[in-house]
């Protein structure tokens, strides 16, 4: 799990999302999204996706599958927690939530997630192999 490789399925989703939400940003506006929230949530959203793909990384060339397994709760947890933060800094400094970019954004993470546990399960196999 070494190279520019690993992180291209990250790279590629967070191009072709903010690639959607800006030249669809009529579309998505109509709908009731708002364009800051989505484009600043998917940002936010990929950097901790690449953090927590260099944990990965860091933990897949340790010799101990507890260290692999410590490092994916650690990452978890925290991506858990600043996401929190996120969303109650949100809530508590715009003058009014916009709930379905909120939902749309827990639909973005939900992709990383998958993406990154794809990454990971690939990464996993070529070890194990």
């Amino acid at each position: 799990m070494r190279g520019f490789r690993t992180f291209l399925p990250t790279v590629l989703l967070f191009l072709i999302l903010n690639g959607l939400f800006l030249s669809l940003q009529k579309i998505w506006v109509g709908w009731g999204f708002s364009m800051q929230v989505l484009v600043i949530g998917n940002l936010f959203l990929f950097g901790l996706s690449l953090v927590s793909l260099l944990l990965h990384q860091r933990a897949l060339g340790s010799a101990s599958s507890q260290v692999f397994v410590r490092y994916f709760y650690i990452s978890l947890l925290v991506k858990l927690v600043l996401v929190a933060v996120v969303a109650l800094i949100y809530v508590k400094v715009a003058s009014g939530v916009n709930r379905i970019s909120v939902i749309g954004c827990m639909l973005i993470y939900l992709i990383y997630t998958f993406i990154e546990l794809g990454i990971l399960l690939k990464a996993g196999k070529q070890k194990n192999a």
